[in-house]
């Protein structure tokens, strides 16, 4: 069992309440390979939206399929745009969308390979806590990246050296203190205890960063933990901010964000949906886009350079990027990040990203030295 259990904190709830809306249209574009494209795009339009493609039962009248059975726009070769008509989505709930947007068609036979390309659908977005422009003027960073340290090792670490940790990276002058995917809450290293010292620092030294606390967990006890932070972060002067890796679910981030808590969007094993060689697979771009219609305020968009894996697209991280960009939401680059490739990168796309680092930070004798060492390479 968790420290963290959720009926310990007060009851809140949400402070910030999104009306639901039913939304009335949206169009996904797939890349369908396979015998027969015409009858795929029919029975992905039909099959995900009122059922069987095939077999209609007596409630399913005229009126009925006109208006919840999803149409296809359009297919020019094998690139199918299939336009979704009211069908079972209220926003906000993405994780119902994904599985309108992938889900039982993945049964259906002679479809060779599918991919979800792009989704253009219309709502009224979550905004960021701050976005990219708030931390930027909070932390005076305009005319610079803004640096984002990574705790390392991901695990392990007891209370004294974790703290020792985080004063380094904060006094070295982070703007960003992350911490990795795994740490979770552990019986050895609580998050309550975590939070509780963490923001006692903030709070004496004046810190103004984004500090991520990792909070992935099965949905009941992931509410507990966004309650734990904002139980210690709702005040006037202080910006909660969470850590949740993708495996948590995308309506983990719209949750977080209805408790004005700034949340990371993490992608670490993304490429299980991600991967071009997959039979079926998401566009990252396409992922990019719903996470910051969830109202994140920082998101691991990948890297350009470093040790970045064989295969992965730079198209895509340059067009995750642009997307970020357009909602305001920091696109974090990491994995190999140093101060030399932070440079690289600033000539190629600007000022506006984050330089997340871990492994060169903590590879020396002295953190607080290599924290300075970045810090200072982007002013």
């Amino acid at each position: 069992m968790s420290n963290t259990n959720p009926f310990d904190i007060p009851d809140l709830q949400s402070p910030f309440s999104a009306p639901r809306q039913q939304v009335q249209r949206y169009t996904v574009t797939y890349e369908v390979n396979g015998p027969d494209i015409p009858k795929i795009a029919h029975e992905i339009a039909i099959g995900q939206s009122i059922g069987n493609p095939n077999i209609r039962s007596a409630i399913e009248t005229a009126q009925n399929i006109k208006d919840y059975a999803a149409n296809i726009e359009s297919i020019e070769g094998n690139i199918v745009k299939i336009s979704f008509n009211r069908n079972a989505f209220v926003w906000p709930n993405i994780n119902q969308l994904m599985c309108i947007i992938m889900g039982g068609h993945t049964d259906i036979l002679g479809i060779d390979r599918c991919r979800v390309i792009d989704i253009d659908i219309k709502v009224d977005n979550f905004k960021p806590v701050l976005g990219m422009s708030g931390w930027k003027k909070r932390l005076e960073a305009e005319n610079r990246p803004l640096f984002g340290a990574i705790i390392k090792p991901k695990s392990g670490l007891n209370m004294e050296q974790y703290m020792s940790l985080v004063k380094d990276m904060m006094y070295g002058g982070a703007d960003f203190i992350k911490e990795d995917e795994i740490m979770a809450d552990q019986l050895y290293l609580p998050l309550k205890d975590r939070v509780e010292k963490v923001e006692h620092v903030k709070n004496i030294s004046g810190w103004k960063g984004f500090f991520a606390y990792c909070i992935n967990a099965d949905p009941m006890e992931l509410l507990g933990n966004i309650k734990t932070i904002y139980y210690y972060t709702s005040t006037d002067n202080i910006i909660g901010g969470c850590h949740i890796n993708f495996w948590s679910g995308l309506g983990a981030y719209t949750t977080a964000r209805g408790f004005d808590i700034a949340t990371h969007y993490q992608r670490s094993g993304i490429r299980i949906l991600t991967d071009p060689s997959n039979k079926y697979s998401i566009s990252w771009p396409v992922l990019v886009k719903l996470g910051c219609l969830a109202g994140v305020d920082s998101m691991h968009v990948g890297m350009l350079g470093g040790y970045y894996p064989e295969g992965e697209s730079e198209e895509e991280t340059l067009e995750a990027i642009d997307i970020c960009k357009k909602y305001d939401v920091i696109p974090s680059l990491s994995c190999g990040m140093n101060p030399v490739l932070a440079q690289e990168i600033r000539e190629r796309i600007g000022n506006d990203f984050m330089a997340s680092v871990g492994g060169w930070l903590h590879s020396g004798d002295s953190l607080i030295k290599k924290v300075k060492e970045m810090k200072e390479s982007l002013l």
